[in-house]
């Protein structure tokens, strides 16, 4: 009877709902530890993608993560440090073009900044897919990724918005509490659920459209395009 009631307790909602609880806030707290040095975020934000799509009912979140950390770490710190850059050298361009530049010919200045700016919108609608895109195709490399992120972003529009919605929230938070615009007891809230919980909603959401690519062979997909493309020429 005693293992019968033990057993009804581990599998019952209530019990399920608050473990989910629980390894959403450590792998919360792991991410903005390791975030810390900066240049660690992205890899901490892949790992903690992994824990959650893939290793969330382990008893061991603590191990879950720091495997899944060692095992993107590489190739999502390259990844994060090349979108880096971009976003760095966009950002960088626009204040050139409109701040910087006296330009005679406005028509010039125009044609900069909608290239700029339209870069970066690109930019960030891939970014938000790139963690997914490394945890579901594990044997793709950077090339593959940062051309499948292009393919899934404008392929699933609706569902980038939403994964945008998403990042926006979380970094908008941050943002604000560090320009001190909202009360500092969010603060609290933040670091216990503030980037887990918008994440394991993110993978929820987007759990059909990534099973469905996980059994797509896009490399086929992509050779078909590039011969297609050399046909036309």
């Amino acid at each position: 009877m005693k293992l019968d009631n033990i057993d009804k307790k581990y599998s019952s909602k209530l019990y399920r709902f608050f473990d989910l609880l629980y390894h959403l806030l450590v792998i919360n707290i792991l991410i903005i530890i390791i975030s810390l040095p900066i240049v660690t975020c992205f890899p901490a934000i892949v790992a903690a993608t992994a824990t959650i799509k893939n290793d969330l009912e382990e008893t061991n979140v603590f191990k879950a993560f720091f495997r899944n950390f060692k095992k993107y770490f590489f190739k999502s710190f390259v990844l994060g440090l090349i979108f880096l850059i971009l976003f760095g050298a966009g950002i960088f361009g626009y204040i050139f073009w409109v701040f910087l530049y006296e330009a005679k010919n406005e028509i010039i200045v125009q044609i900069a900044v909608i290239i700029i700016s339209v870069s970066l919108i690109v930019f960030t609608f891939m970014i938000v897919h790139i963690p997914l895109l490394i945890v579901t195709f594990t044997k793709f490399n950077r090339r593959e990724i940062f051309r499948t992120s292009l393919y899934v972003a404008f392929r699933y529009f609706l569902t980038t918005m939403i994964m945008l919605i998403a990042t926006i929230l979380v970094v908008g938070v941050l943002v604000l509490l560090i320009v001190n615009i909202i009360n500092r007891w969010f603060l609290s809230v933040w670091m216990i659920f503030g980037i887990t919980l918008p994440l394991y909603l993110v993978i929820k959401v987007t759990t059909p459209i990534y099973y469905r690519l996980a059994k797509i062979d896009m490399n086929k997909i992509a050779e078909q395009v590039e011969e297609d493309l050399k046909n036309e020429k």
